[in-house]
């Protein structure tokens, strides 16, 4: 591409980057680097200094001296939206690009942007970006906005809604300049910095008739900045503005009657978010605001519900309707949650008879006085076998499931931890694999006296396909697993649940009690180290922290919905099919939290899978086959790109596992398995990055030299071994003809005597 220089001719850039700027000295100078590190020269960085009274001005002076593509606009404080408008006013580029001051930019992220608008006429360029965190010397995880079947085609997106759901992210594209003078796009000059992306973004979204989507991300974006405006609860009203100001743009554009739904999932998903975050007399006066613009919007026919889920829509009703009876109610589900935890607590530590828990119950009832409501929902949670919710049943919160092979010395010991869960609503899904001893006969017992186990037999098929049985057959919200010869702790279920729907993560994973039964004390270290967490509290999910976490079923609570939308199973006949499975649905993910309580009891024996791979076993090449699947996982979703990275680290982890653990002729099997590959996939392999690269090279490159040195080591110790028998016979050669000569001369001298007496 010809670009226009800025410097010396008098031509304006290709691009303009406004940076809004308030005391943010803390992560200026590294956003400010990234930008001088722009491969594209034919731009221009505006600095909107918004009164900082920081050390921010300085660190800009700095830029500005030595690079004469960064430009200060020094100005009095007025908030986001006035400074963004005054950058907006003095851009020159073609393109407007948006950078927040704590945030950073890919070295060519304006270049390849700038490319894709060019090449496509595009009013808008949308990529995907990276969530960052600065603690541990920091670190990235590439969040997908875009849809990938959407890449490579000229978009308008009100014929593709979906994108208005997705964040403001406002800093992760490109705008033609003239496209939002012509549309009269610009940001509410409302005080601070409140939402104002949120009218900006839509107003993009509604006017556009060309957008491009690239599935490539550029820029960071800061989430753990504690003086964001994100983070601020005080400004209770302004995300009102902004949809007031939406209400009008699209009135005036004649757009409501298109995007209406639209228009009302979006404010709903943002006011509910607002909801959650606040409390006290705010929390009251934005519900009773909600329901005020909600009602208007309905009485002029602005209201459109078909795009949001059935949740949302009886929430959305409850509000309408009497906002502080919504609030109050909820209020009370959170005390309930609170009750909850208390009665499982205390029931975990009682004989668990029905006469006993109905009393508790009782009790509970009168000391919180919250009248037959709170009995029914009590015996909901604790109660019976099954969730009744207005007299109908309802599916249990969680199925366990629990493969079963000759397990007849430790099943009985598993399902009583499970029946004996304080929380009651579970069902116990048993998936008998051909097992030859009584553990069938245990399991029909037990079925017996407790209607919420289940069993199911099959012929012997391996634990991946019990597995997969399993899941067929289970109907719980969440699914957790528990292995036939270990055991819960009796809050397991009820702490695991709380955890996914207290903080609305896709996953949760416990620490355990492990029982050493005979192990060798070399595994023993091994174990507690891959165990141990690498991380704490809720985490965004990228390759880096499934790569650092354990892929053990039984200490997870998995989500259904997500198994069953993306298909996970287990792939039958192969061991080590955790590993697969908990890849597959992490790489599926968002959101996951560590807990420290220890809810599982791990018993390690000698004749478990983990210790026999770690035996010169066989079976231990499995591991490659299961990296093969993953392999063929990321391709059948379109995400091996993305993940490229990910895929060869596990390849390299996975080959060195199973060499280390296999005897010589399996070493070398899983060497050329690995090369053949590669050679077979080496356009894919050529997408990870060269770092990558070579240190695969490196990993099969080491494998060669200590074959190599093992041979070398064989042919000098036989070399040494000729050469030493050689010495030996030589050495006993000259012995002898030594001593042969000592008796010649010894014969020689009793002749001489004998000679002398003759004479």
């Amino acid at each position: 591409m010809n670009k226009k220089s800025s410097r010396g001719d008098g031509g304006d850039p290709l691009v303009s980057v406004l940076v809004p700027i308030y005391n943010v000295e803390k992560y200026l100078r590294q956003c400010l680097a990234s930008l001088e590190a722009q491969t594209l020269q034919d731009i221009e960085f505006i600095c909107l200094n918004d009164g900082s009274t920081d050390n921010s001005p300085k660190i800009i002076q700095e830029f500005v001296k030595r690079d004469k593509r960064f430009k200060l606009l020094d100005k009095q404080n007025s908030g986001y939206g006035d400074s963004m408008n005054q950058g907006l006013t003095a851009a020159n580029g073609k393109y407007i690009g948006i950078v927040e001051s704590d945030d950073w930019a890919e070295p060519d992220m304006f270049e390849k942007l700038v490319n894709l608008a060019e090449v496509n006429k595009a009013q808008a360029v949308k990529s995907n970006f990276y969530f960052y965190v600065s603690r541990g010397g920091g670190s990235s995880s590439k969040f997908a906005i875009v849809d990938p079947n959407e890449v490579g085609s000229i978009i308008n997106p009100r014929q593709t809604p979906h994108i208005f759901k997705g964040m403001s992210t406002i800093w992760s594209g490109l705008y033609n300049r003239q496209f939002l003078l012509d549309n009269k796009i610009d940001f509410l000059p409302t005080p601070g910095a409140s939402y104002q992306d949120t009218a900006f973004n839509f107003k993009v979204w509604a006017a556009a008739t060309r957008v491009v989507y690239t599935n490539d991300a550029y820029l960071h974006y800061r989430i753990d900045n504690e003086s964001s405006s994100v983070k601020s609860r005080s400004k209770v009203f302004c995300v009102c503005d902004e949809f007031a100001s939406i209400k009008e743009y699209l009135l005036d554009n004649n757009l409501m009657e298109q995007l209406k739904a639209v228009y009302t999932q979006r404010k709903f998903d943002i006011y509910f978010w607002n909801l959650t975050r606040l409390s006290g007399d705010n929390l009251t006066d934005f519900a009773v605001r909600m329901a005020e613009e909600f009602t208007d919007d309905q009485l002029n026919g602005y209201f459109d519900e078909s795009l949001c889920g059935d949740e949302e829509k009886a929430i959305l009703k409850a509000i309408i309707k009497n906002p502080r009876s919504y609030l109050r109610r909820r209020a009370v589900r959170h005390q309930l949650g609170r009750v909850y935890r208390l009665a499982g607590r205390t029931i975990g530590k009682i004989n668990r008879s029905r006469v006993k828990r109905q009393s508790i119950i009782n009790n509970l009832s009168g000391i919180f006085d919250l009248g037959n409501d709170l009995t029914c929902t009590l015996q909901s949670r604790i109660g019976g076998n099954n969730v009744y919710i207005d007299g109908v049943a309802e599916t249990p919160i969680v199925s366990v499931i629990v493969p079963v092979y000759n397990a007849a010395d430790f099943i009985a010991r598993t399902l009583d931890s499970l029946i004996n869960q304080t929380l009651d609503n579970i069902e116990i899904v048993c998936v008998d694999d051909g097992s030859t001893d009584d553990s069938l006969k245990i399991l029909k017992k037990y079925a017996k006296n407790d209607k919420r186990i289940k069993v199911h037999h099959q012929q012997n098929a391996g634990v991946a396909t019990a597995r997969n049985t399993g899941l067929k057959h289970a109907t719980g919200k969440y699914i957790m697993w528990c292995d036939s010869d270990d055991t819960y702790t009796p809050n397991m279920c009820l702490e695991m649940c709380d955890i996914m729907e207290q903080r609305h993560v896709d996953l949760a994973i416990c620490s355990q009690n492990v029982v050493y039964d005979g192990i060798d004390k070399s595994l023993r270290k091994d174990t507690s180290s891959y165990l141990t967490h690498k991380y704490t509290g809720s985490q965004l999910i990228d390759w880096q922290l499934i790569t650092n976490t354990d892929v053990s079923l039984w200490n997870k609570i998995f989500r259904r919905d997500i198994i069953e939308k993306n298909n996970i199973k287990f792939p039958d006949g192969l061991l080590f099919e955790d590993a697969y499975f908990c890849n597959a649905y992490m790489l599926m993910s968002k959101t996951i939290h560590f807990t420290d309580h220890k809810l599982y009891n791990y018993i390690r024996q000698p004749s478990s899978i983990m210790s026999t791979s770690f035996k010169k076993n066989k079976s231990s090449g499995d591991y490659l086959k299961i990296t093969v699947a993953t392999y063929q996982y990321l391709k059948e979703h379109n995400i091996y790109e993305q993940y490229a990275d990910f895929f060869w680290l596990r390849m390299i982890q996975d080959y060195s596992y199973a060499k280390d653990n296999q005897n010589k002729n399996g070493k070398i099997e899983a060497q050329l398995f690995v090369r053949e590959f590669i050679d077979s996939h080496y356009e894919d392999f050529q997408k990870a990055t060269p770092g990558m690269q070579r240190a695969m090279w490196r990993v099969l490159r080491a494998s060669s030299i200590n074959k190599l040195m093992t041979c070398l080591k064989n042919v000098l110790r036989a070399v040494w071994l000729r050469i030493s028998r050689r010495y030996h016979q030589q050495l006993k050669m000259l012995k002898l003809s030594n001593q042969v000569a000592g008796q010649a001369r010894y014969v020689e001298h009793i002749s001489g005597q004998l000679r002398q007496d003759r004479l």
